[in-house]
């Protein structure tokens, strides 16, 4: 199949068990600006229970 396709074996094992694209980590920093910006005394907890709040899973540091 890699033959027909022109691509190496190796190229496509790196490719299937590449990480996911970076929308999802685009997706939470927009979140994390919305609720900075809806409250700018908010520290990095406030803003990470806010998160949870929302239906978000982040860890405290990525917040931070």
């Amino acid at each position: 199949m890699c033959r027909q396709a022109g691509v190496s074996r190796a190229g496509f094992c790196r490719w299937r068990h590449a990480p996911p694209a970076v929308d999802a980590d685009m997706d939470l920093r927009d979140e994390i600006q919305r609720i900075a910006l809806e409250s700018p005394c908010y520290g990095w907890r406030r803003v990470t229970a806010e998160l949870r709040r929302r239906g978000w899973t982040a860890n405290h540091k990525r917040v931070r």
